[in-house]
């Protein structure tokens, strides 16, 4: 708390004037860096119609904004065991809808034989450690650019879910096919409150 007052130019006293304790300032800080990123997908992604583009912005957005937010997304991911249970439930909460949006946009893909999966929540829990695991060892200006991580990212995604070029192109010929994935919410559950 001190190094932190301290980087912020305020006393340990005065932070805690702010927060209260220790457990708000972290519930707040792990409730912010989930409602952003939430903030972020219903603005650049659930505007989009196309399954394939839902997911490249998807991760292109995930992938950027966990390098830009490196330190509050590592504090997020180490430090959620260090929640109370009631503030452990609501960042919990937020990270379900988080991956209720990923679960639809593949559940959709597969409906409209773009993508090619069989199991979508395991693919959905594969995506997204592996998208935030980026936080912890991409450093920008050595092995890659933020774009070329990207689009290697991307590539890989694409593969886990099975799309192709072709299928990006020619999904016009295409009938919707049936899903029989364990949905837990419609589509409609997109549109985030």
């Amino acid at each position: 708390m001190r190094q932190l007052a301290a980087r912020v130019g305020l006393t340990s006293g005065a932070l805690y004037n702010h927060f209260g304790s220790k457990q708000a300032l972290l519930s707040g800080l792990l409730e912010s860096v989930m409602t952003d990123l939430l903030a972020a997908v219903q603005r650049d992604v659930l505007c989009l119609s196309d399954p394939v583009e839902q997911l490249r912005v998807f991760i292109e957005l995930h992938i950027g904004f966990h390098v830009s937010r490196k330190n509050d997304v590592l504090i997020a991911t180490t430090e959620l065991r260090s929640l109370d249970a009631t503030n452990l439930a609501k960042v919990v909460r937020l990270r379900n809808r988080y991956e209720v949006i990923l679960s639809s946009i593949l559940r959709r893909g597969v409906r409209l034989r773009i993508f090619s999966l069989s199991d979508v929540k395991t693919t959905t829990l594969a995506i997204i450690p592996m998208l935030t695991g980026v936080a912890q060892w991409y450093r920008p200006g050595r092995r890659m650019t933020r774009e070329q991580l990207i689009e290697r990212y991307i590539a890989l995604c694409m593969a886990m879910v099975g799309a192709t070029e072709m299928h990006a192109r020619d999904r016009s010929q295409r009938k919707p096919a049936d899903v029989n994935q364990e949905s837990t919410q419609p589509d409609a559950v997109l549109q985030l409150e």
